[in-house]
């Protein structure tokens, strides 16, 4: 047996012997992981064993010196003195390793909920369980394996506590993750638009980097990914003998909380995991309420794809890859041309005089509804030749152009902007008048270069 070893026991011995084998054992399951006690939790029991000992070893020392004394009264007493201080020592030491097993269970527990929240809010807790992760399907679709809210925390650079603040549904919340404005519609009408703050931003942005960007989609799908824009769209049906138009009606809102929870259940993760995925992609319309001076955040509909979250496209350009690859097929039968760009659904034919306009109708409708999507019914159009055939904004008649009376309109914001200026301008049309006419100008020069090139020698300022 060599010398250190010889330590070691010789050490462990003189342990048991001043501090008793009680505490030997305490330290030993707090030194390997077993008890959670601080050195204070262990500096109480070392103070209280050695206490004891002590105690015991005085009562010993009376029983052995008892028949040499005369008075016995007096030694009785000093007996029971002793008995009662060790009695009161062991209740010490009792109630000790009682507070400190509570709070290694306390911390225990802590730890367990923040890795695992068996419980997020109302309405979307249910089945909230951490296992049956499916890590093959993961593997396949070259998505991270997060099994529990540690590890999405661990990937995302947050402190677990944060992902439960991010996910948790709250219907009158004190805390809003999202700053939400209006920007007005083309035809009218304002869409509310919630831009989400900096760190559910970035929980966000690694959702869609690390899992949302690496699932195939469908080749109709022309919108929110790279390499591919309006006028790609727009080629698709140029100089065509017939177009329809569809729009889906409330798109992002009818994508609800539990359709996105069963998405990344479908990716492979497990119930719980793919609550929390769902949760901070999703959120409710809300209202800012007042109550004693103090802000409120008050839901006023079901959890859904936020119109200005990262992680709203790719999700519905993923959930529509279904409905995309039946209407490609229907399109094919009966010789037409579809593609999607977000809720616009496009359909041409070479031929003006198919007969097929009606059938094509009638499959769509079906198709969508059996999607759960809705048509929106002011937003359906059939377009023939002699008529303006406008895709995304794009005309296609001939070659993809902009339409003339968007054309004439450009100009004259272009002429009232440097009459008047851009601060006049901006208060006109509720945002930085600049901008936007920078940024109509670039989407003028992505459709024809040669009109945004003329507009470019009369307003330099443009690019």
């Amino acid at each position: 047996m060599s010398q250190t070893v010889k330590n070691q026991i010789s050490e462990w011995r003189e342990k048991i012997r001043k501090f008793g084998k009680n505490y030997f054992v305490i330290e030993d399951m707090t030194r390997l992981g077993f008890l959670n006690l601080t050195e204070e939790d262990l500096q109480v029991l070392r103070d209280g064993n050695a206490d004891l000992n002590k105690i015991n070893a005085k009562i010993r020392k009376i029983d052995n010196e008892i028949g040499k004394l005369e008075d016995v009264e007096t030694v009785l007493k000093k007996i029971r003195q002793l008995r009662i201080e060790r009695v009161r020592k062991e209740r010490a030491i009792r109630k000790a390793e009682k507070a400190a097993a509570k709070k290694a269970k306390k911390e225990e527990e802590k730890k367990w909920r923040s890795n695992t929240p068996p419980y997020l809010g109302e309405g979307v807790s249910a089945g909230l369980n951490y296992k049956e992760t499916n890590a093959e399907r993961l593997q396949v679709l070259g998505l991270p394996l997060i099994q529990n809210a540690e590890e999405m925390a661990t990937a995302m650079e947050l402190e677990v506590g944060q992902i439960s603040w991010l996910s948790y549904h709250r219907v009158t919340a004190k805390t809003d993750h999202y700053h939400r404005f209006q920007i007005p519609k083309r035809k009218g009408g304002f869409r509310t638009i919630a831009s989400p703050k900096p760190t559910l931003r970035k929980a966000q942005s690694w959702i869609l980097r690390e899992i949302l960007s690496k699932i195939p989609l469908h080749e109709a799908a022309m919108a929110f990914r790279p390499n591919r824009s309006i006028v790609d769209n727009a080629h698709l049906h140029k100089q065509k003998g017939v177009i329809i138009k569809m729009d889906l009606k409330d798109f992002f809102p009818s994508i609800q909380f539990r359709r996105v929870k069963g998405l990344f259940k479908s990716f492979g993760y497990n119930e719980g995991v793919a609550t929390i995925f769902a949760l901070i992609c999703t959120d409710a319309a809300r209202i800012n309420a007042k109550l004693d001076d103090k802000n409120f955040y008050v839901a006023l509909s079901e959890r859904y794809l936020p119109q200005g979250a990262c992680t709203s496209p790719a999700i519905t350009n993923i959930i529509c890859r279904k409905m995309d690859k039946r209407m490609t097929g229907l399109a094919k039968t009966y010789g037409w041309t579809y593609s999607r760009y977000a809720d616009d659904m496009v359909f041409s034919h070479p031929d003006k005089g198919t007969t097929t306009v009606k059938t094509m109708l009638n499959c769509t409708k079906s198709i969508v509804k059996d999607e759960n999507f809705e048509l929106h019914p002011d937003k359906l159009a059939v377009l023939r030749p002699h008529q303006r055939q406008a895709v995304t904004g794009i005309v296609v008649n001939e070659t993809p152009t902009v339409s003339r009376r968007d054309m004439r309109k450009f100009r004259s914001f272009l002429h009232h902007y440097e009459q008047v200026g851009n601060a006049v301008t901006s208060m006109r049309i509720g945002k930085d008048a600049k901008q936007y006419a920078q940024g109509y100008w670039a989407f003028i020069n992505m459709v024809n270069s040669e009109k945004a090139a003329k507009l470019l020698v009369k307003h330099p300022w443009l690019k």
